[in-house]
């Protein structure tokens, strides 16, 4: 029996790392359902904010890259007519789309897809919550009513990876929009539990996400402040924005002597669980997560969250997993972190247990395989 074949848009993708948690969704997603489903990629043959093409792919043409083809397009190669032909060519069931923006991504082949009867969905990967629509809110106003007023979106299934974000779309597009709950895959990988040298009075916090406001990069450096504790936080990711990372820098050069920040770049995704296992602790205050992949990964190699409540990792702190707080209270940030860096080396190890053992749980959920299942199904 043919397999449905799905043709995915989407701006950044593997080799690929410096654009975060959509290159993974996706890919977890490609890897999870490969015996179900034949996967057709077509994206960027450049890294996030960069403009050197990978090295090791062959640009405008197809890439066998783990389980999916995968078409890399030259800056050149980048129009309306390339997308046109790479969906005649490969004559898919379904076309799916990652970005509630991109013209090239997504608007170009939703209108193309729609014309030719193609069933078509959207992943709008967290681009409609609250927090992400709080940021150039008058330029993203001003883009959502022209796609509504053109119609765009009409007919077309969107994909929500969790309730809330179910909501955020009806939110925008009304309550008889047609959206489908598929939670995003984590990455399978096996790991072991490893023990972690603590001293008390101690911690190595660490981030791991692109520096920017919807990552709140600068309120996890001001939680810092009125710690009493001797704090070690390092930050990795990409600057997005350079004059928030100025702000950033200027609060770190007023950072008591017991608190000592670093950034140390971007970070390959091969190298994050040899990273993870340097550190305490996840600081991720960020604006909202649909998923947050980094927050699972964090866990599974024993590094207790301290994040916003505006994931779906919530009540961590009654599971004895992590903590994840209100940012309307950045005191309550403050007083975690140095309660955290008092406690002794067992009494961390066992809470970093029972956080590896939560991430083991959501990794092995196999329900998740039967959401896409039901959101491809033809």
């Amino acid at each position: 029996m043919k397999k449905t074949t799905i043709l995915i848009f989407i701006d950044w993708y593997k080799p690929g790392y410096k654009a975060g948690g959509p290159i993974r969704s996706v890919s977890n997603m490609v890897d999870a359902l490969k015996d179900h489903f034949q996967f057709y990629i077509v994206t960027r043959n450049t890294d996030y904010l960069e403009t050197i093409p990978y090295s090791n792919i062959n640009t405008n043409q197809w890439n066998s890259i783990d389980n999916a083809q995968v078409f890399y397009l030259s800056k050149e190669n980048t129009k309306r007519s390339t997308t046109h032909a790479l969906i005649d060519e490969v004559q898919p069931d379904i076309v799916y789309c990652n970005s509630f923006y991109s013209p090239y991504f997504s608007l170009i082949p939703i209108y193309y897809a729609k014309k030719k009867n193609i069933k078509t969905i959207l992943a709008v990967r967290g681009m409609l919550s609250k927090g992400s629509l709080g940021v150039k809110k008058t330029k993203k106003k001003v883009f959502t009513q022209f796609i509504k007023w053109v119609g765009l979106f009409q007919n077309i299934t969107f994909h929500a990876t969790t309730n809330d974000e179910k909501e955020d779309i009806k939110a925008v597009f009304g309550v008889k929009v047609n959206s489908l709950i598929a939670n995003n895959l984590p990455e399978i990988k096996t790991r072991a539990f490893h023990l972690k040298a603590k001293a008390e009075n101690t911690l190595r916090l660490v981030s791991i996400a692109r520096i920017s406001p919807e990552k709140n990069t600068l309120y996890a450096i001001n939680v810092l402040k009125n710690c009493k504790q001797n704090i070690v936080f390092d930050i990795y990711g990409p600057i997005y924005n350079q004059e928030y990372w100025n702000e950033c820098l200027k609060v770190i050069n007023e950072l008591p002597v017991n608190i000592k920040v670093n950034y140390k770049g971007a970070l390959p995704h091969h190298e994050i669980d040899a990273t993870l296992q340097q550190y305490h602790a996840l600081l991720l205050p960020s604006t909202g997560e649909n998923f947050g992949h980094i927050i699972i990964e964090a866990m599974a190699n024993t590094c207790v969250p301290i994040i916003s409540d505006k994931t779906p990792w919530i009540n961590l702190t009654t599971l004895n997993v992590g903590f994840d707080i209100n940012l309307a209270n950045l005191k309550q940030f403050t007083t975690t972190i140095d309660k955290l860096a008092s406690i002794d080396e067992t009494t961390f190890n066992e809470m970093a247990k029972n956080a590896f053992l939560y991430a083991q749980q959501v990794t092995n959920n196999q329900s998740l395989i039967e959401q896409y299942k039901q959101l491809f199904q033809l």
